[in-house]
């Protein structure tokens, strides 16, 4: 491990400042969660269009798919139009938020609650994790991971991209052989948040504040 680059990371975690930054953004997000079904839903369409894309950008879009009722109740056509404003790719991503609304409201009810509900109760926010990803259309590990962060569930998730991967290439905490472009297969994905997660308990950074540590060292910014 790289002593000197793991020493100015928990600089930046126990700065005054960016440590309640972190905290502020981590207890909103925990409260969605708490909130009605559909913006469990609008989260869940959030990191749907931000692959690829600065996550502001995808902000945006949500807030304007919802304000317009779009998000619920638009055809492909008008939800379309508004992603193409903010997000790339925005005719599949138009389709995969369509797919996503199919799947999960019925009767007017979001059924993942029920299952956030449960995983949440039994200890297995990794097992839906890893079901998100198979059965979302446009999720991966990664995606999955995203969402159930940004619902309060990140305790125990590392969200991989190329940002991360050069942060734990930098810690030389990368498995070996691996490089921040290495291909990540859910086979690869699960060994290098197995990597994250241990170092996150070695420097006592709790997994989801360090991913905003690394988000903001890559970075600057905190948003995610």
């Amino acid at each position: 491990m790289n002593e000197e680059y793991s020493k100015h990371l928990l600089s930046i975690f126990e700065d005054e400042v960016l440590y309640r930054r972190m905290t502020r953004r981590l207890d909103f997000l925990k409260r969605i969660y708490k909130r009605n079904d559909g913006r469990l839903f609008a989260e869940l369409c959030f990191c749907l269009c931000t692959p690829q894309t600065k996550a502001r950008n995808g902000f945006k879009t949500i807030s304007e798919l919802i304000k317009s009722d779009a998000l619920f109740n638009g055809g492909f056509e008008e939800i379309s139009t508004l992603l193409k404003k903010y997000v790339r790719f925005h005719n599949v991503k138009t389709q995969n938020i369509l797919l996503a609304r199919e799947l999960y409201f019925k009767n007017n009810e979001f059924s993942l609650r029920k299952d956030i509900d449960d995983a949440n109760k039994n200890d297995s926010i990794i097992e839906l994790r890893n079901k998100l990803a198979k059965e979302v259309k446009g999720y991966g590990l990664k995606e999955a991971s995203h969402f159930l962060r940004n619902i309060g569930f990140g305790n125990k998730l590392a969200i991989l991209d190329r940002h991360i991967l050069r942060e734990m290439d930098k810690l030389n905490i990368l498995p070996q052989g691996f490089t921040p472009k290495t291909n990540l297969t859910q086979k690869n994905y699960l060994l290098c948040e197995s990597h994250l997660i241990n170092y996150s308990n070695l420097v006592q950074i709790p997994p989801e504040y360090l991913d905003f540590v690394m988000w903001y060292d890559a970075t600057s910014d905190i948003f995610k």
